[in-house]
């Protein structure tokens, strides 16, 4: 059998349009873009997995490249620069996305070890990218088959998809990943903090309040945080700030102001002036230009 032929048509059956489609299983996506796209993206906590296609991701200053059937898997959300690569006319990219469960993650991670390598309690990038083997291929084939089933999808889906995160935890990645899961451990500190920037946007970021709370002295924190993100906490924030602001004004139809404040901006003119240098575009004639291409999708 051929594996990747096989989960690129289980994909492709529940992609009906290009962008991120809905399945039978929530948390599973159907990636899929027919020509190449280039865009930023707060890239969620989740596996992909690619299976026709190539990547290039951006982060920060960093390029991640990949060809050939690969998954990426980030277990904190990330603000980057996405290009995803159809292979030519007729072969779009083609990805199966599962956002990461943490009660399913920290379940296989407490069977799979108990003790991590003192090695391991070092600082590493929440960006990783390998080679998918058969086991996960042929997991990621049966659940992709199940989304055309939603009833037998909502009950063997979830075992699926367990077991994909169970390959992925035993893999090459697997030490480094479990760092950010196990409890009290250097990285799964830093995301938690990530957490806390991430669930309040719109509030002053105070670096010592979290170093405090990750039982760090402040330099220690920030070196950590920039080795796992590549970015200080104030930049990831103010890139999650204008991003969560570009989906308001596309999707919800908020005012270039009235984003600006949502996210915390206390300065419309510093909004649109920080706004126009990520994504070289006004906040104005950025929204127009998605909405003008149908690519609200990618807001989402």
């Amino acid at each position: 059998m051929d594996l990747r032929y096989e989960l690129a048509k289980a994909i492709h059956a529940s992609a009906p349009e290009d962008g991120v489609n809905k399945t039978s299983l929530p948390g599973a996506y159907c990636v899929k873009f027919s020509h190449s796209d280039c865009r930023w993206q707060r890239w969620h906590a989740s596996l992909c997995i690619v299976v026709q296609g190539h990547t290039e991701i951006t982060l920060d200053s960093e390029v991640y490249r990949y060809n050939g059937v690969h998954y990426i898997a980030t277990p904190v959300d990330l603000p980057v620069n996405s290009h995803l690569y159809a292979e030519g006319p007729g072969q779009p990219f083609l990805c199966l996305k599962i956002m990461f469960d943490s009660a399913i993650l920290n379940e296989l991670a407490a069977q799979i070890e108990t003790d991590l390598p003192a090695e391991m309690e070092k600082s590493m990038r929440a960006m990783f990218i390998g080679k998918v083997g058969d086991p996960m291929l042929e997991t990621a084939i049966r659940l992709g088959k199940l989304f055309q089933a939603p009833e037998d999808a909502s009950v063997l889906g979830p075992l699926a998809v367990k077991e994909i995160f169970y390959r992925l935890l035993k893999g090459p990645d697997g030490p480094a990943l479990r760092q950010f899961i196990r409890s009290g451990s250097k990285m799964y500190k830093i995301s938690q903090a990530i957490y806390t920037l991430r669930a309040n946007l719109s509030g002053e970021i105070d670096v010592v309040s979290l170093a405090k709370t990750a039982n760090m002295s402040r330099s220690a924190f920030f070196k950590a945080f920039k080795e796992a993100t590549a970015m200080s906490p104030i930049q990831y924030q103010k890139r999650l700030r204008l991003l969560e602001a570009r989906r308001l004004m596309a999707v919800d139809g908020e005012t270039a102001e009235g984003a600006a404040f949502s996210v915390g901006y206390s300065s419309a003119s510093q909004f649109s002036r920080e706004y126009s240098r990520l994504f070289q575009c006004s906040p104005m004639r950025d929204v127009l230009k998605i909405k003008e291409n149908n690519d609200i999708y990618q807001l989402l």
